[in-house]
């Protein structure tokens, strides 16, 4: 069985990532099929030349069969029933933690996340010897400002880094999933890779500490050429101590599960999910490229 600290370095291996395969994809192909659907994921010929983790939920988790030959296994841990000894002795490498409150619901002046569950998930992973994912997503706000979502995502990455602090998680032992700055996906103001990538940038070097292994970036609802562009310019600043390298979920398994749906056809299914992850690795391997002639 892996460390802590292996694993991390496993998930963050150049130029892999994580593909994220959770209620967002069994929606898609039906709370009946999402667990024919996921092994057939898991099983896509030449996954883990791109892939080096791969999230699931717990009921997905629960229905698979034993293999050796998968990229890494995660859970996101949705009830607090859920043991980590358990899932730790079914093989699973890591556990995920996203608590994101309705914007509804968060009080003005106040954090969109649980920081609080976030540190307490953290602190239970780390004792039971399973690394710890915490994710912090921006909410869809419309047609918020890309400066407004610097700043949600900044205060609530500030809020969890604290809690952690408070609790006494090492974050050296963890990794971190955010979301990068973008505007709001009904935002008539577009936002170059260039602009993103200097405000995420700030974000994490404000609220990511030094001894953190890597930060994993989703989506966050972007089409995949504009979330591989984004992300191959975040990559590519050599400057912060962590690596960079993408959590994505919906833009890498929306079109597969929708052909998974049409027809339950695996081999359809798996060339367009594979040749996505290959997209977004090859993203990072040129954030690579880039960053390695500029120093």
């Amino acid at each position: 069985m892996r460390t802590i600290d292996e694993t991390a370095a496993a998930i963050l291996e150049p130029p892999k990532g994580m593909l994220v395969v959770d209620e967002y994809a069994e929606a898609l192909v039906g709370a009946d099929r999402a667990h024919r659907f996921t092994e057939a994921v898991l099983h896509t010929e030449g996954l883990s030349d791109y892939v080096s983790a791969v999230l699931l939920t717990p009921e997905a988790f629960a229905a698979l069969r034993p293999s050796g030959s998968r990229p890494l296994i995660g859970v996101r841990m949705t009830t607090p029933e859920i043991s980590l000894a358990h899932l730790a002795g079914r093989g699973a490498a890591f556990a995920e933690w996203r608590e994101n409150l309705s914007p509804l619901d968060v009080p003005l002046g106040s954090v969109h996340i649980g920081a609080e569950v976030l540190a307490r998930g953290a602190a239970a992973a780390q004792a039971a010897g399973i690394l710890p994912v915490l994710t912090i997503a921006m909410p869809e706000l419309g047609a918020s400002s890309i400066t407004v979502s610097q700043a949600v995502t900044t205060n609530a990455l500030l809020a969890l880094r604290a809690e952690l602090d408070r609790v006494g998680v090492d974050p050296s032992r963890l990794l971190l999933r955010i979301n990068m700055v973008i505007p709001g996906l009904s935002n008539p103001v577009p936002a170059d890779s260039e602009q993103v990538a200097r405000l995420t940038t700030a974000l994490l070097e404000k609220g990511v500490p030094a001894q953190t292994p890597g930060v994993l970036l989703l989506s966050g609802g972007q089409p995949l050429d504009q979330a591989c562009a984004h992300l191959q310019a975040i990559a590519a600043d050599s400057g912060h101590p962590w690596q960079v390298t993408y959590g994505f979920s919906r833009s890498l398994v929306a079109a597969a599960a929708e052909a998974w749906r049409r027809a339950e056809d695996a081999a359809e299914s798996g060339r367009v999910l594979l040749q996505n992850c290959k997209r977004a690795s090859e993203s990072v391997a040129a954030a690579l490229v880039s960053s390695g002639a500029r120093s």
